[in-house]
């Protein structure tokens, strides 16, 4: 069977650090980074749809939005307190991980998941 599928995409500016990387992604480095919010199904709800588009862009904007012009870290990196004494704000830690592309791809998709499931749960009830 078909699988209609939906992607919102959002662009953010923003910085990492791999620390347990042995060559130059251990140094603080930057990405223009394209993060397509894919959502899809075998059938489509009683709207004709796999969800309501609007509902992707608000699950995701702001919590996509705040990896922009920020630096995340590894909890564990020796350089985290001198960072967060210097620009407190700016930093997204990670707990025990370096924030690889892989890593926060994860993150991006378990907080978007379970909104979602959140959501779908409460409307079941």
């Amino acid at each position: 069977m078909a699988r209609y599928r939906i992607c919102k995409s959002f662009t953010v500016e923003s910085g990492h650090m791999l620390s347990k990387h042995s060559e130059m992604c251990r140094f603080p480095h930057g990405h223009t980074r394209t993060i397509e919010v894919v959502v899809s199904s075998e059938v489509l709800d009683g709207n004709d749809m796999v969800v309501d588009f609007k509902l992707i862009k608000h699950l995701a904007k702001e919590h996509i939005e705040r990896y922009d012009h920020r630096m995340a870290i590894n909890s564990n990196d020796p350089l985290r307190e001198s960072i967060a004494a210097t620009h407190p704000d700016s930093l997204i830690v990670f707990e025990g991980v370096d924030p690889t592309t892989e890593v926060i791809a994860k993150e991006i998709f378990d907080f978007i998941e379970a909104q979602l499931n959140a959501g779908f749960a409460s409307d079941a009830a």
